[in-house]
């Protein structure tokens, strides 16, 4: 009879830390149950166990059961407690650590396979022009601009993204080609040699995912 009070009380006392304790993150029906189920299981093992131990440690007050119920009592809101505070501390670095941004400019996992599909089409793209411009092919210089133009369209629109900057060099390349290497006069043109040298250095840039730093691509495309 005196393990059923105890059992009563340790579930007692676990749904009313459940029902007081404040609730981490949104609240819904399914963690809501759990969280009263928890704390009342915690409540019975805590209130059976302290109301044995008092009552093996203590055989005078075996016949005393308001005190054995306040052992109980004490036992479950005790044990109860502890689970509470525990679960409550874990979920709350679970939110955390869901809610924590992502750094700006750096792509998503989600948006990585795209983003690289991009910055390797721009290398490939590069490299092969580079080829051609170096055999005196002229008009293959661009043939893949469009195609990886619309690739690299749906990444980062910053300007100062390094797939922007390479697409603004390989567009600039094909102009001063149209052009037939002489520019504008308000710019400073850009050496026919140097073209596909510049072009290699972005490309390796980006094989290796990282912004070019030379003087003269940045100044006139980043």
């Amino acid at each position: 009879m005196d393990v059923m009070l105890w059992i009563l009380i340790g579930l007692a006392a676990g749904l009313a830390i459940a029902a007081l304790a404040p609730e981490m993150g949104p609240r819904s029906l399914s963690p809501l149950g759990s969280r009263r189920v928890r704390d009342m299981a915690a409540g019975m093992i805590g209130a059976v166990a302290v109301a044995y131990a008092f009552t093996r440690f203590a055989p005078a007050l075996r016949v005393d059961g308001l005190t054995t119920a306040l052992a109980a009592l004490a036992g479950a809101l005790w044990l109860a407690g502890i689970v509470e505070v525990y679960s409550s501390r874990r979920r709350a670095g679970e939110d955390t650590e869901q809610r924590q941004p992502e750094r700006r400019g750096t792509p998503s996992k989600i948006a990585l396979p795209a983003y690289d599909a991009a910055r390797q089409a721009l290398v490939a793209g590069l490299t092969e022009d580079a080829l051609a411009h170096d055999a005196g092919r002229y008009a293959e210089i661009g043939r893949q601009l469009p195609g990886v133009g619309r690739i690299v369209s749906g990444q980062n629109p910053s300007p100062a993204s390094r797939l922007q900057v390479a697409l603004r060099f390989w567009r600039g390349w094909t102009k001063a080609r149209d052009e037939r290497w002489r520019g504008h006069e308000a710019d400073k043109p850009i050496a026919v040699a140097d073209w596909p040298r510049f072009a290699r250095t972005i490309a390796s840039d980006l094989a290796l995912d990282r912004d070019t730093m030379e003087p003269a691509i940045v100044t006139r495309f980043g």
